[in-house]
């Protein structure tokens, strides 16, 4: 069934159109105006942590969530393939006059409303904090696992795989070079020092998390999306996502900076951990761990050319900005950090070199 299919039957409405709008997608319908997230279904075993932050933000006079709409069968969420999916009733929009800055500015108080936040050992699963040189390592495991199944392999490689296998050492390095480079961050230090500066971030923040109403009041959703984590890791998502949707655009990435620390100042050592972030190919592995679990009749049948394309685009995106981003942190928040001046791609040959420098 057709996901609009499956929102007209879970919630009774009838979908006349709907647009995507980063985390969420808009729904019109003869209902009104409706917001849709999804996620792994996996995280419906997170009621007692959301429910815990819920309860935290609604003591915040400046925290406001939009209203969860349950299922005609009552339900908070339904699951369909593997993906949950949740519903916001929608509110009529205002615009923003900077709307990056603002972005920005309510991250930042979001992460002070959830400074104080209590955890819980049953919310362990939930959290990122302090783990991110493991996880990449373990990823990047799987994609070598990945390989050597690739390599191994008695079938004749699709053109897919032969794709994969051709990028796989400039990636693999770059997933390296990241790990690396964290450590070098002293980003376990980062941790222990920002531990005051919130507690919740959200799994990959994006706009469409939070917008404002008419009357300017800011309103927030998401909440199957968020973990326990440090700040910077919602500030370097957004970079990362608004980079792949628009482009590196030094106005939009200084004005979400400056939004963010006029409510609470990134420490110099959190610019750093966001570089290393940049780096980290998080959405290329997640992409090609897709692809690996699909069943290998449908491997044989996926769309080569949009495939490849799509994972082209988070390679090139981001090269644009591990190139800007030193350079815009320098200029206009005197933040010197190491930059990767590095496997510089030159038509389907693979990168061969790494070198550090200090950014002017």
């Amino acid at each position: 069934m057709e996901e609009k299919d499956l929102l007209q039957e879970q919630y009774g409405f009838l979908v006349q159109g709907y647009r995507a709008t980063g985390a969420s997608k808009v729904l019109e319908t003869d209902q009104g105006l409706y917001y849709m997230y999804e996620v792994p279904a996996g995280y419906k075993n997170k009621n007692k942590f959301i429910e815990k932050v819920r309860n935290h933000l609604n003591q915040q006079q400046d925290i406001r969530m939009l209203k969860l709409v349950k299922t005609v069968g009552g339900q908070p969420h339904f699951i369909s393939d593997e993906q949950m999916y949740y519903v916001y009733r929608g509110v009529r929009e205002g615009d923003q006059e900077n709307p990056h800055f603002t972005q920005g500015q309510s991250l930042a108080q979001f992460h002070q409303a959830t400074s104080a936040f209590t955890s819980d050992k049953l919310f362990m699963p939930y959290s990122s904090l302090g783990n991110w040189p493991s996880m990449w390592r373990r990823k990047l495991r799987h994609y070598n696992e990945y390989r050597d199944e690739l390599d191994e392999a008695s079938a004749e490689l699709t053109p897919m795989d032969e794709f994969l296998l051709t990028c796989y050492t400039y990636v693999y390095q770059l997933g390296e070079v990241a790990v690396q480079y964290l450590q070098a961050a002293e980003y376990d230090k980062v941790v222990k020092e920002t531990a005051g500066l919130g507690k919740v971030a959200y799994q990959n923040f994006d706009q469409g998390y939070m917008l404002w109403n008419e009357k300017d009041t800011r309103l927030i959703g998401g909440e199957w999306n968020w973990v326990l984590d440090m700040r910077a890791r919602d500030v370097g998502q957004w970079i990362k996502a608004e980079t792949k949707r628009d482009g590196w655009n030094d106005e939009y990435v200084a004005s979400f900076i400056d939004g963010y620390n006029g409510v609470s100042p990134l420490l110099t050592g959190e610019y750093a951990v966001i570089y290393g972030l940049l780096l980290y190919p998080g959405r290329f592995l997640r992409l090609v761990e897709a692809y690996k679990e699909l069943p290998v009749e449908e491997r044989q049948e996926v769309n080569v050319e949009a495939w490849q394309k799509q994972l082209e685009d988070e390679l090139a995106s981001m090269e644009v900005a591990l190139r800007k981003y030193p350079l815009l942190i320098s200029q206009q928040y005197g933040v010197s950090i190491p930059q990767i001046d590095w496997l510089w791609r030159q038509n389907d040959e693979e990168a061969t070199s790494i070198r550090y420098e200090e950014a002017d």
